[in-house]
Formats: C-alpha cells, sequence, structure tokens
C-alpha cells in the first residue's frame, strides 16, 4: 500500500512538471510591454589615462503595474572594470556593482504612468583596441545597454569629440562632442566608434578590450543556510527557475557555437583584416549673424556664444562630384570651402573592414546589416548580458524589476544583502 501511494506521488509530480512546462511553452514569447524608455543618453568624455568618464541619463516610464511597481533597473555596462559609481539625482536610493551589471535600486515604487528620470556617472576602463584596423589607429566600440522588453524612444550618445579622427557610423557635432542619435525598438542594439591616433592618449596592450587579467577576477563566495524544508510554493518556484534557467544557459551555447563560425572568418580580436577608407563630406553654411540676437558668429562655434541659437542656415552631405578641388578634403577636419567666409566643408574618414567574400559570410553580413540599429556583433554579444571576450563591441542588456516579481525574491534576496553598495549622493 505505501509503495502505490509513493509511485501515485512520483507520477503526480512528474504530471505537474509536465502541465508546467507545457503551459510555459505555450506563452506567447513577446508579452505586451509594461515599461517605455523616452531617453537615453550617455556622455563619454576620454581621460588622459585612455579610461572613460561617462554620465547615463535615463527617463522610464512606467505603462503597466500589473505586476508590480517598478523598485530597481538592472541595467549592462561594458564590463567589470569601472569605479567612481555616483548616483547624481535623488531619485536614486542606491547603486549595487555586479561586475557587467548595475542593480540601480530607486527611492520609491514608480507605478503606472509615472516617470523616473535617474542619472549617474562613473569611470570606464578596457573599452578600446590598438591597431585594430589600421596600424597606428586605436578604436574606441560601444554597444549601450539594449533592452529586450521595451522601446527606446530616443538613444543619444554624446562622445567628446577632441583629438577624434574618425567616427562611424555618420553623426553630428555639437558644443564639442560627436552626437549620434537613434531610436530603438524592443531588442534592437546600436554600435558606434570613434578612432584616434595611437598617441593621443594613454593607450596600454594590458587594458584593452577584451585583456583581462586574473588578479582582477571576482571572488564571490556567498555560504548561506538554507532551510531544507522546502513546501509545495517554494518546490513550485523552484521548478519555475529551473524550467527559465535551462533555457537562459543553453542560449550561451548556441551563440558560442555562432561565434565560433564568426571567428572563423578572420574577424576576430586583433586580426589582421583589409581594410578600406570611406570619406564623406558635409557643406555646411553658417548665418554671419545670429537670426535671433543679430551677433556675429563666433569662429570655429556651431551656436550663437549669448543667446544659443544654432547658427547653421544649410547643412548637406555631397558627392566627391560635386566639390571644387576634392583632393583638398580628403583627411578628418572642417575647411573653409569657396570665397564665403561661412561655409565650410565637414571631412570624415571612415575606416571600414573589408570581410571575406565567401558565400558564408556574405549570406552573414546581408543578415547583419538590415538595420543601423541592430550591433554588427549582435550574433556573438550573449543573451545572458556578457560580451564575448573577441567581440568587438562592448555590450550588455538591461531589465527592470518589480515588487511582484516572484522569481527575483526567491533567489535574490539573501544575495542582495552582501552586495557592494555604492552610497546614495548626499541630500
Amino acid at each position: 500500500m505505501k509503495r502505490s501511494i509513493a509511485g501515485a506521488k512520483k507520477i503526480l509530480v512528474m504530471t505537474v512538471v509536465i502541465m508546467l512546462i507545457t503551459f510555459m511553452a505555450a506563452v506567447p514569447a513577446s508579452a505586451a510591454a509594461t515599461d517605455e524608455i523616452l531617453n537615453f543618453t550617455i556622455t563619454v568624455d576620454v581621460n588622459d589615462d585612455a579610461s572613460l568618464d561617462m554620465t547615463y541619463h535615463i527617463d522610464w516610464k512606467v505603462l503597466d503595474d500589473s505586476i508590480g511597481e517598478l523598485e530597481w533597473i538592472n541595467l549592462g555596462v561594458p564590463n567589470r572594470y569601472h569605479d567612481n559609481i555616483t548616483p547624481l539625482t535623488d531619485t536614486i536610493d542606491y547603486i549595487s556593482d555586479e561586475g557587467d551589471t548595475l542593480e540601480i535600486y530607486l527611492d520609491r515604487g514608480y507605478g503606472e504612468n509615472e516617470t523616473v528620470s535617474l542619472e549617474f556617472s562613473m569611470t570606464q576602463d578596457h573599452m578600446y583596441q590598438i591597431d585594430k584596423w589600421v596600424e597606428g589607429e586605436t578604436v574606441y566600440t560601444f554597444t549601450p545597454a539594449w533592452f529586450d522588453g521595451m522601446d527606446v524612444d530616443e538613444l543619444v550618445i554624446r562622445w567628446n569629440a577632441e583629438n577624434a579622427g574618425a567616427w562611424q557610423p555618420e553623426c553630428y557635432e555639437e558644443d564639442g562632442y560627436l552626437t549620434f542619435t537613434t531610436s530603438l525598438s524592443s531588442g534592437d542594439r546600436y554600435t558606434m566608434s570613434v578612432v584616434y591616433p595611437n598617441e593621443a592618449y594613454g593607450f596600454v596592450s594590458q587594458n584593452q578590450q577584451g585583456s583581462f587579467s586574473g588578479d582582477d577576477d571576482y571572488n564571490y563566495n556567498y555560504n548561506y543556510d538554507y532551510d531544507d524544508d522546502f513546501g509545495p510554493l517554494e518546490v513550485l518556484g523552484g521548478l519555475i527557475a529551473l524550467v527559465i534557467s535551462l533555457g537562459i544557459f543553453a542560449a550561451p551555447f548556441v551563440l558560442l557555437y555562432k561565434f565560433i563560425r564568426w571567428i572563423s572568418g578572420g574577424l576576430g580580436f586583433g586580426s589582421n583584416q583589409e581594410t578600406k577608407k570611406k570619406i564623406v563630406r558635409t557643406k555646411i553654411e553658417y548665418f554671419s549673424n545670429c537670426p535671433s540676437c543679430g551677433s556675429a558668429r563666433e569662429e570655429g562655434k556651431d551656436n550663437c556664444p549669448y543667446c544659443g541659437r544654432s547658427m547653421i542656415k544649410s547643412k548637406e552631405v555631397i558627392e566627391e562630384s560635386e566639390i571644387k578641388d576634392p583632393q583638398k578634403y580628403t583627411k578628418s577636419g572642417t575647411y573653409r570651402y569657396g570665397d564665403s567666409p561661412n561655409t565650410y566643408i565637414n571631412v570624415n574618414v571612415i575606416t571600414i573592414p573589408v570581410r571575406s567574400s565567401s558565400s558564408r559570410s556574405s549570406s552573414s553580413r546581408s543578415s547583419g546589416s538590415r538595420s543601423s540599429h541592430h550591433s554588427s556583433c549582435a550574433s556573438s554579444c550573449a543573451s545572458s548580458c556578457a560580451c564575448a571576450s573577441s567581440c568587438a563591441c562592448a555590450c550588455a542588456c538591461a531589465s527592470s524589476g518589480r515588487a511582484g516579481c516572484s522569481v527575483k525574491d526567491f533567489f535574490d534576496n539573501k544575495v542582495h544583502e552582501r552586495r557592494i553598495l555604492v552610497e546614495s549622493k548626499e541630500k
């Protein structure tokens, strides 16, 4: 009798597990968005030692709080080599540094139709590659955090233009910053690059992107005493988390296989691939006097120094055939054009890698270049928020936390108690 009861229990448990897996498989992969990013702006300044001072600003709107209020945000950052993490708005309670991600805990829960604006700064290293495309040039390549479950209405990357030799994709310069702007649909990514002469900053090989030293490894040794007597709810929560974890852990192996195929084409870190130059010329005509206050234009400034009004009358990309003496405009920079004192040609020389012409690489190139919003290395960036060391981008995904997130509560509550906290700004 006891054996039959035990057998019945096993059958019941297996039935529950099968039903649970079937139910999860039947759930639509894309649910309605619960949040929206109105603005995501990252301002970057290059330090003398080639590290980056980065300021992040996010305007996050809650569309639906049926699963709980927005209380924390898990934001991906390029890699674990960062410090000086400083909250700059009172909406941030504290920031927990998790290496490739930052757990940003808000000052309170935010509900439906509320927008929280948050801002913080940090110093980031291991972001460049020396002689990546051309010997004598160092390249910074950056893919900001992307959001798999929501749209980004406006993504802005402001990169200090000082000493920059070339960049891609196309952007405009404003107040001394190269300004890259776009909008992203759910799951989309955007990658930009800026090229410098090797002598521009203190570039060193051991601090290149993808270079990791063993003595910097994070050694988290959490020793918790969990209660062995799990109840039905704990078991059910564990089964749900197990199914989700299996899906998450399977993704890196699939992407690793794709990455091996990708790197076999000769595009890995440090490869001596063939490159070509692309020259983009932009004709800019300025007002001689400010249309608003009438003050004279200040040389080298795009905006009026008194009222801030733009002094640009017209701006258009022109072909080489439309320019007189195009050989004069082959190096990056801004040059006076013609007899007019207010007309200039801005030249941007972009170094572009030339890929192999095999059918396999051609097909991957055509599929990977459908939208400029997607990262050129999206196939090799793991969905688990980590970037492969040979990948030519700095990338990490982002997510949000709600009060009703039972899986997070089940596993992470005790872990959060020992995480390294960055104290909030003095009030």
